[in-house]
């Protein structure tokens, strides 16, 4: 069922792959990452099918490319600018922007690890579970990111479209479904390892979306930075121009009549000269005509010109220095000869008798102004824009290509309050964002991922090791008890079960390993009318008077440094080394008695008794046949002579 599942969900990924085709025309990440998710279901399907070959010949470059594109965050501006990377993008047919054509590096993480699984044959022990779950991770944050607003002053792209999305978490249940079976198997060892691995990626997935975080913060202070900088530059530059005009109106006061033309341009044109962003410099009298007006050039329009007739806009600021003798501004207005700006009025009297004369008219271009202002920064990758009532008034900078926030600041110009807003380009966003974000986040992926696989190779040694030393214990236990069994077989060999006597193969081998023996004494036992016990009292009977008499018989024997062995049936077997005749004499007659004293009876409740052959040899060599035959002869002697006695043969 597992496997069923894995293929449809590969196979359904490569129709919504295509529908990722149809929401848009513009080249943007959705191509990049559908060129790669392409040859991933490629290789994939390969891989289902066997052709491992085919597969790695498709992916292997795949990933190479993959890796090209995650290594253009991570490299510095000094060694690799983002003009270079675009200089590259704009070989390519079509408008690739770098900015909106590099996919979220959390979706290429994912992508890799989806393609380097499939290269690694999902096999535990090159790490496919943690991959998956580094897969699972990245999957996650990218969801949230795609489905939801981008952060607050956003340097790179954060989300994907929705159909790559969802063929992605296509992809892994693809991968995942199989390998779901040995990971339950071997669940033990996969655990510990894969949750130090995940923690590692945790952490480095938080620190990286703090340090981006903060990155991006940087670069919106840099930006405001700049904003606070040009609106303290206009306050300045406006506060400047005014008290300049004051002096200039001050000139006027002491002169005491209407300047004429000729003195109005010698004047004029210093302050002209001095602030280039002056429209003109015009005299106004007490009708609101304009009289005078410096430079000529350009302004032709406006000389002779009432003011309060044809410019509705200014009539109220006109009137407070011509009528009420105070200083008069507008906001921003259209100027007659074309052009916006904000026209100061400031009244002439005479510093006699305070008699009004007109009033002098400072026509200040926002644009002009703003123009001046800007030159003296580098405003070059950043859009520059003055709006207010609901319009724009000025715009400084790129058009295109701008992020989605800015900065903005409410400054003053004439009587308006207008809205100054700086907006950052996406290249200088690329430009001047910290690399260390994305570093932070590819080597602790790369951490986790190692961690992973050494801690799951120690642990597989480990348990390797374990079963090595379980085998090794199993192994010397079972070679003690192979040692055991073969000196038991052995033993039981060289004895007899019933009595736990050597038996005639251990006596023989005995008495041909002991050297220099002389003399020898060999002793035939026989029980006498043993066979009547057998029939009368029974077999089991019968074995246990064996045994009775062989622990009986052994110890003197032993104790004699010789063996005592069963022959065979009722007979035993003495051998003495070192024992004289008269020595095996009293040995066998100890055997004897301890026979008859036993407490063992016939079935007549007449005591069991032995009868003892006796072979005494005292010269080399030894001929075992012979010794034998001896002893048994005198054993028949003994028989013969009424039983219960011992009978030795003359030395050999």
């Amino acid at each position: 069922m597992a496997m069923v599942v894995s293929r449809l969900s590969l196979y359904l990924a490569l129709p919504i792959l295509l529908l990722a085709i149809w929401s848009g025309d513009e080249p943007g990440q959705r191509w990049v990452l559908m060129i790669l998710l392409g040859v991933l279901w490629l290789g994939q399907v390969a891989d289902i099918h066997q052709w491992h070959r085919t597969s790695r010949w498709l992916l292997i470059p795949a990933g190479i490319l993959t890796l090209a594109i995650i290594a253009s965050f991570l490299i510095g501006e000094d060694w690799l600018s983002v003009d270079v990377w675009q200089h590259w993008l704009d070989y390519l047919p079509g408008n690739w922007e770098l900015f909106r054509s590099r996919p979220p590096i959390l979706a290429l993480c994912m992508v890799f690890g989806l393609i380097l699984n499939v290269l690694l044959l999902s096999r535990l022990g090159l790490g496919s579970p943690i991959l998956l779950l580094l897969v699972t991770m990245g999957g996650i944050w990218l969801s949230y990111r795609s489905l939801t607003a981008p952060p607050e002053y956003a340097s790179n792209m954060t989300g994907v479209p929705l159909p790559i999305l969802t063929a992605l978490w296509l992809f892994w249940i693809a991968q995942c479904l199989p390998l779901l079976p040995t990971i339950r198997r071997y669940w033990r060892q996969v655990l510990p390892p894969l949750t130090v691995g995940g923690l590692i990626a945790l952490l480095a997935m938080v620190s990286w979306q703090e340090q981006r975080q903060t990155d991006n913060r940087r670069l919106y202070d840099l930006t405001a930075s700049e904003g606070n900088n040009i609106a303290t530059m206009l306050a300045s530059e406006t506060a400047s121009h005014l008290k300049a005009i004051r002096r200039f109106t001050s000139f006027w006061n002491m002169l005491g009549h209407v300047p004429t033309r000729s003195e109005w341009e010698q004047q004029a044109k210093l302050y002209h000269d001095d602030f280039g962003y002056f429209r003109n410099i015009a005299f106004i009298d007490l009708d609101g005509t304009v009289i005078r007006v410096y430079p000529l050039r350009g302004n032709q329009s406006v000389l002779g010109v009432n003011l309060y007739a044809t410019d509705s806009q200014s009539r109220d600021a006109l009137e407070r220095p011509l009528v009420y003798g105070i200083e008069g501004q507008t906001g921003i207005v259209d100027f007659i000869q074309g052009g916006r700006g904000v026209i100061s009025y400031l009244p002439v009297r005479d510093v006699v008798d305070g008699t009004l004369r007109g009033a002098v008219g400072m026509v200040v271009s926002v644009d002009k102004l703003l123009n001046s202002l800007l030159a003296q920064t580098d405003n070059q990758d950043r859009a520059v824009t003055l709006s207010g009532n609901d319009q724009l008034y000025f715009h400084y900078g790129p058009l295109g290509n701008l992020s989605n926030w800015r900065y903005q600041q409410t400054v003053a110009l004439g009587t308006d309050r207008l809205t100054l807003s700086v907006r950052p380009s996406l290249q200088w966003l690329q430009a001047n964002h910290d690399r260390l974000p994305e570093i932070t986040l590819i080597f602790g992926i790369l951490l986790a991922y190692l961690l992973h696989i050494v801690f799951y190779i120690y642990r597989r040694l480990k348990y390797q090791h374990r079963l090595a030393s379980q085998a090794n214990v199993s192994l010397r236990e079972e070679i003690k008890e192979r040692e055991r069994l073969q000196q038991e077989i052995e033993w039981i060999a060289r004895h007899d079960e019933l009595t736990q006597l050597p038996n005639r193969r251990e006596l023989l081998r005995w008495m041909d390993d002991y050297r220099d023996p002389l003399p020898l004494a060999l002793l035939i036992c026989d029980l006498d009318h043993f066979k009547s016990v057998n029939d009368h009292f029974g077999h089991l009977e019968g074995d246990r008077y064996l045994r009775t008499i062989a622990q009986r018989c052994r110890l003197p024997v032993e104790r004699a440094g010789g063996m005592f062995a069963r022959y065979g049936g009722e007979e035993f077997v003495a051998c003495l080394p070192h024992c004289d005749r008269q020595t095996a004499g009293e040995i066998a007659e100890v055997l004897r008695r301890a026979v008859s004293e036993s407490g063992l009876v016939l079935p007549g409740d007449e005591p069991v008794t032995l009868s003892i052959g006796v072979s005494i040899t005292e010269a080399l060599p030894l001929h075992r046949d012979r010794i034998f035959q001896a002893a048994d002869d005198s054993l028949y002697r003994a028989k013969q002579g009424g039983r219960n006695r011992v009978v030795l043969a003359e030395a050999i």
